[in-house]
């Protein structure tokens, strides 16, 4: 594997976007030799990972159509990062001008939102791996050879920043002094399992930042069951009696906030498409309430059913969508508790139809 490295490394200099006969060279180290080499430890890291992970797997890259200035290889479990665009991973990332690759820890720098994938930006996944360290500290003083900062100096292309933003934590090797064999597996083996205990950090997290709420991930993993199609093992994040928790507490600081405003209002929500009616003088506001422990963003989603969307489109300008954010959730207690929150008014809210995404589908079949 050494050779392998070593030999990505000495043509990363002449990298160039286009198919010369050493991009072509480079392409077949990453995505052959060294792509190989990582999935022949696979059995190694499985067997040594704290964390029980069945289904891992092993790719390289150096770019589609046009040649990356920064290729990859990595090690990721296929149902938690189908791709590297998404989810945690192990990967080599080599540096431009070839003077070092690391073994990082790192994150997917894109997100799924409203059809697309759009880039995360540089600040969110500093913090993401900021925080993402502090959950694993214990874990990563095992190995104080590791760094919290890579340096890739990409020239061209902003990728290679996106990386440096996105790694928690990284084995540094120069090209001068690349190690053997034997501490390249050790070194992987480590950070594999490292990435297992990640991977069950991040099923039970309710604050991680730029994660995905726990709540629209679980709609997601219920559509996928009720179509029977969990086959990416995914787990829920929120058990029915978290979910309530969090969901009374954000009625009852919407309930709150309207009382302070001079509305009569009526807890609606085990009857009604919508959570709150709330009158004053000859105002009618249907409320609709939503809470998540997440921090609430420009980028933040909502679940919303098939009657939810039809009521407030009908009622509307007489709506009011109420988001209580930040939500503290407490899990040791029996039943869970919840506390806290951050209000969010929308008044009049009116839904855009364009920023609906459907989570699943309802298909009469013909004859």
């Amino acid at each position: 594997m050494r050779e392998h490295l070593r030999a990505v490394l000495q043509l990363q200099p002449e990298w160039t976007s286009k198919n010369t006969s050493g991009m072509k060279r480079r392409g077949q180290l990453v995505r052959d030799q060294v792509a190989d080499w990582l999935t022949e430890q696979l059995p190694t890291i499985q067997q040594a990972a704290p964390v029980e992970i069945d289904d891992w797997r092993a790719e390289g890259s150096d770019g589609t159509g046009l040649k990356s200035e920064i290729p990859w290889a990595r090690v990721h479990s296929l149902s938690r990062s189908d791709s590297a665009t998404k989810g945690w991973y192990v990967v080599y990332l080599f540096s431009a001008p070839g003077d070092r690759v690391y073994l990082s820890l790192m994150q997917g720098a894109t997100r799924w939102q409203n059809g697309e994938f759009r880039p995360r930006p540089r600040r969110e996944l500093r913090e993401r791996a900021r925080w993402m360290r502090a959950q694993l500290a214990t874990r990563l003083l095992e190995r104080p050879d590791l760094v919290d900062e890579i340096e890739l100096k990409a020239r061209k292309t902003d990728l290679g920043r996106a990386y440096e933003a996105g790694n928690v934590v990284a084995f540094e090797y120069s090209l001068d002094e690349l190690p053997t064999d034997e501490v390249l597996k050790a070194d992987l083996t480590f950070l594999g399992g490292v990435l297992s205990e990640l991977y069950e950090i991040v099923e039970r997290a309710v604050d991680l930042p730029g994660e995905q709420a726990p709540e629209i991930a679980d709609a997601e993993v219920e559509a996928e069951r009720s179509a029977g199609k969990a086959r990416r093992r995914r787990r829920l994040r929120l058990s029915s009696a978290e979910r309530v928790a969090i969901e009374r507490r954000a009625v009852a600081v919407a309930m709150a906030h309207l009382d302070g405003e001079g509305y009569a209002v009526d807890d609606v929500g085990a009857k009604e498409s919508y959570d709150i009616d709330a009158r004053r003088a000859g105002e009618h506001l249907f409320v609709e309430v939503k809470g998540t422990t997440t921090v609430w963003t420009d980028s933040s989603e909502i679940v919303l059913t098939k009657n939810e969307v039809d009521l407030h489109l009908e009622q509307h300008p007489n709506t009011m969508l109420i988001i209580v954010s930040r939500i503290v959730l407490d899990r040791t207690a029996t039943p869970p508790t919840a506390s806290g929150g951050e209000l969010r008014v929308i008044h009049p809210w009116q839904i855009a139809v364009p920023n609906l995404t459907p989570v699943s589908f309802r298909y009469l079949v013909g004859e």
